[in-house]
């Protein structure tokens, strides 16, 4: 039963421990989407990416010494940083991340605005910080599945299936690459959606506002960036600017229409990180409850 229907009957539940307090609102945030085959669909397609990735490995370490296939195997791409640059940071992945951002972010917050149940959760044992961090954790599972996670499975099967753990050490910015890619971007996506939720008293409202800054920007961009062919418009697209991230993180080459220096790539994502951080703690601040 979830939380806010429970009234005043007396809970006959598990108390969880203080520490504990926000995962039965992760689970209610994340169950319904696991049951939804549109949106595990949706998952699917995101990983298509890394089954190239996969396939690539196998090819290369399968096929890769038959006599038949030998020079067409050489032709193609290894796993390395470069490539896994290009899974993460491709217009497909990103434009998948921000569909999944947007069906499960909008109305992380503004749904319990709309529903009048905000108040009940905050004026439990639930704290305002408790709260964020179910629901940011919510959006974060989802983001770590186009993520962190793939990159794991992929570095798993090439290691596995080349017998070589040596890869591991020559290609380690492959991992923590990718975890400060993960915590710069999507992590910082996460705040900025929740800043959006909190501020909106609908779901669609929320979305429909993500959707303009996200994509709107984009286009805006690119047409000034064709007027004046100066690199430095992409600092206000979010897309462009998670895939230079992407880039710059594992050290793969920029292209160059949109090269720009990499620290204002991590200011970018620094800026909005602190302002959506702002939003929330005025959102949040005070008797606990949202004002």
């Amino acid at each position: 039963m979830p939380v806010y229907e429970q009234g005043y009957e007396s809970y006959t539940g598990r108390r969880c421990s203080r520490k504990a307090r926000w995962f039965p609102l992760f689970l209610e945030e994340v169950t319904p989407f696991l049951k939804k085959r549109r949106f595990l669909f949706l998952l699917l397609l995101a990983l298509i990416p890394w089954i190239y990735g996969v396939a690539l490995t196998f090819l290369h370490t399968q096929l890769g010494a038959a006599g038949a296939l030998k020079g067409f195997v050489r032709k193609l791409p290894v796993v390395n940083e470069k490539l896994v640059a290009s899974l993460l940071g491709n217009g497909y992945e990103i434009f998948l991340l921000f569909i999944v951002v947007i069906w499960v972010g909008a109305g992380l917050v503004a749904r319990d605005r709309r529903d009048k149940t905000l108040e009940l959760f905050l004026s439990r044992a639930l704290g305002s910080f408790q709260y964020l961090w179910a629901k940011g954790a919510a959006l974060g599972f989802f983001l770590l599945l186009l993520s962190l996670v793939p990159v794991l499975v992929l570095v798993t099967f090439q290691v596995g299936l080349t017998g070589e753990a040596g890869w591991l050490l020559i290609h380690f910015r492959v991992l923590w690459g990718t975890l400060l890619y993960t915590l710069l971007g999507p992590g910082t996506i996460v705040l900025f959606v929740l800043a959006i939720s909190s501020l909106a008293r609908s779901p669609r409202t929320a979305g429909l506002t993500f959707i303009g800054v996200v994509f709107l920007s984009d286009v805006a961009c690119g047409v000034i960036f064709d007027i004046t062919r100066e690199h430095a418009v992409w600092f206000f697209s979010v897309a462009k600017e998670l895939s230079m991230l992407a880039d710059r993180c594992l050290g793969a080459p920029v292209p160059s229409f949109m090269a720009i220096n990499g620290l204002w790539t991590v200011l970018f994502f620094v800026l909005l990180a602190v302002g959506s951080g702002a939003v929330l703690t005025r959102r949040f601040s005070g008797r606990g409850v949202l004002r």
